[in-house]
C-alpha cells in the first residue's frame, strides 16, 4: 500500500550555495515544510526536503548530505511536537512515499516502510491479528517504535519497541544494515527505545499477535467525580494488569465545561470484562458515549484526529507518575479546572502488564515499572500574547507534578532542551547507547534525532 505523491509545486530559488549544489538531489520548497509541520508554534524551517521514494533515494540523499556537511532527519508522520526535523540547516528526508506494508501471517509478522503510518499498518492487517501501535492513526510507526511506543495494547503486547523484530537502517556512511537479535544485535538493542539518532530506518518488521476482538468504551465524568473515578481506575488496573488498559485524561466538552474522560479497553475473559466495564460506566455522573466489542483497529478512529489538527499551536510538557494517588489526582483535577483553552487537554498513558515484565536491559527503553505518562497539552489557534498564558498553565502543572514524578521522561515527548531528563531516563543504558551512536554515526549526522545523548 503506497500513498500517491503530492503534486510538485514550482521549486523556489535555493536559499544558499549548499542548497544550490544539492538541488539535483532534493527540492527546496518552503511550502512543503509548512504542509508537513504538525505544531504551528514551531517557527524554524529546514534547509531542504529530499522526497525519497525508496531506499536507494535515501542512500543518495545521505551521500549528498555528507558531501555538504549537513545534519539529517527523517520525516514520516511528523507528530514530533518539538519539530526536531525542522531545525535550520537540516536536510529532511521525507519518507512519506515509502509506505508499503507486507503481512506474513505464517511468520506472524508485518513489515512496513519507514514512512508508514499507524493507519496504513492497521488497514493492512487481517482480522484477528494485531501489533502494538500508538493511539493516533496519523502517527508514523517507525518513529513511534524507535522512542518506545505507548499504546492501548501495552498491557498485553508491551511497547511498539517490544514488538520490533528487525529494522533496515541506512547509516551515515550510506551503508545499509539489517538490525535484529541475530545481526548487529547491539544496534537492534539501541533502536528499541533508544531514539532516532542512529540512522534512517527504511523498513521495520514487527511481531503479530492473535486478538480477534476487544471490549471498549468511552465515558465522560464531571470534575466533581473525577478524583474518586481516577482512584478507582488505579485500583482496577492493579487488579487486572494484563487484560485492561485505560486511556484517560481531561478535555473540554461541547458544553464548555472540563470533564474527565476514561476509555477502558479489555482484552481478556469476556464475562469478566463485561462486569468490569459495567462497573466503570455505572458510576455516578457517568456519560457513556460508546461501548461494545470491536476489532482493535476500530478503537482508533479518524474522527479523533480532529482533536489534534495539524498546524494548531501546541506546547506539551510531560511528567511520569508511578501511581495515581490522592496527591496526584488532586493536582490533575485542579489543573483541569484552570485550563486556559478549550483545545487544551491532559492525557494519561498507562504502562503496566506485559510492558512491565520486560527486563530493563533487554531493550534501550529502561523504565520497566508501572507508571503513567502525563501529557500536558496546551493548544491554541491564535493568541495576542503569543500563547504565553497557555504555556504558563502547562508549565505550572508540570512543575507541580515534578515534585512527585519519576525522574526522566518519555523521550518521544521530551523537548531538545531536556537532555538531562533524557539521560536520567536511560540511566545505566546511557553509556551503552552513546557507544552505539559513536560507532554508527561518528560525525553526528543525525544530531537532531529523538533521544540525543552525545554532546
Amino acid at each position: 500500500m503506497t500513498s500517491a505523491p503530492d503534486a510538485a509545486p514550482a521549486p523556489l530559488d535555493p536559499p544558499n550555495a549548499a542548497a544550490d549544489a544539492a538541488s539535483d538531489a532534493m527540492v527546496v520548497r518552503t511550502e512543503l515544510a509548512d504542509r508537513a509541520l504538525f505544531n504551528g508554534a514551531v517557527t524554524s524551517r529546514p534547509l531542504a526536503f529530499a522526497e525519497c521514494a525508496d531506499e536507494a533515494a535515501v542512500v543518495a540523499a545521505l551521500g549528498t548530505a555528507a558531501d555538504l556537511g549537513l545534519c539529517v532527519a527523517a520525516l514520516a508522520g511528523g507528530h514530533d511536537v518539538s519539530g526536531r526535523a525542522f531545525v535550520e540547516d537540516n536536510l529532511v528526508l521525507d519518507l512519506r512515499r515509502i509506505r508499503d506494508v507486507r503481512v506474513d501471517p505464517a511468520a506472524s509478522e508485518v513489515t512496513f516502510g519507514g514512512g508508514a503510518l499507524t493507519g496504513d499498518v492497521l488497514a493492512a492487517l487481517p482480522d484477528g491479528l494485531v501489533t502494538a501501535t500508538g493511539t493516533v492513526l496519523s502517527v508514523g510507526m517507525t518513529g513511534l517504535a524507535l522512542g518506545g511506543g505507548y499504546g492501548r495494547l501495552v498491557n498485553r503486547l508491551g511497547l511498539a519497541a517490544d514488538c520490533m523484530r528487525s529494522a533496515r537502517v541506512v547509516l551515515a556512511d550510506g551503508s545499509v544494515v539489517l538490525a535484529s537479535e541475530r545481526e548487529d544485535a547491539e544496534l537492534f538493542w539501541a533502536l528499541r527505545g533508544g531514539g532516532s539518532g542512529f540512522g534512517i530506518v527504511t523498513s521495520m518488521t514487527m511481531a503479530l499477535h492473535a486478538l480477534p476482538r476487544v471490549l471498549g468504551a468511552t465515558v465522560l465524568y464531571p470534575l466533581d467525580r473525577a478524583e474518586d473515578t481516577l482512584l478507582r481506575a488505579q485500583a482496577t488496573l492493579d487488579s487486572h494488569p494484563f487484560d485492561l488498559s485505560l486511556f484517560m485524561g481531561f478535555v473540554t466538552a461541547p458544553t464548555g465545561e472540563a470533564m474527565l474522560f476514561v476509555a477502558p479497553m479489555w482484552s481478556g475473559d469476556p464475562a469478566t470484562g463485561e462486569a468490569l466495564i459495567e462497573s466503570l460506566t455505572a458510576l455516578d455522573g457517568a456519560l457513556v458515549l460508546e461501548r461494545g466489542w470491536c476489532r482493535y483497529r476500530d478503537t482508533l478512529s479518524e474522527e479523533s484526529e480532529k482533536a489534534w489538527p495539524k498546524g494548531r499551536r501546541y506546547h506539551l510538557p510531560t511528567r511520569t507518575l508511578g501511581r495515581l494517588d490522592e496527591t496526584a489526582v488532586e493536582m490533575l483535577v485542579d489543573a483541569a479546572r484552570r485550563m486556559t483553552s478549550p483545545h487544551s487537554a491532559i492525557v494519561l498513558h498507562d504502562f503496566h502488564g506485559a510492558a512491565a515484565q520486560v527486563p530493563p536491559d533487554a531493550t534501550a527503553f529502561a523504565l520497566r515499572e508501572d507508571h503513567f505518562v502525563v501529557e500536558i497539552i496546551a493548544a491554541w489557534d491564535s493568541d495576542p500574547g503569543g500563547g504565553s498564558r497557555h504555556r504558563r498553565w502547562a508549565d505550572e502543572l508540570s512543575a507541580e507534578l515534578a515534585i512527585i514524578a519519576i525522574p526522566g521522561g518519555y523521550v518521544n515527548l521530551l523537548a531538545p532542551a531536556e537532555s538531562e531528563r533524557v539521560r536520567r531516563f536511560y540511566g545505566l543504558s546511557a553509556q551503552r547507547l552513546a557507544d552505539v551512536k559513536r560507532r554508527v554515526d561518528p560525525n553526528d549526522m543525525f544530531r537532531s534525532g529523538i533521544g540525543r545523548l552525545v554532546d
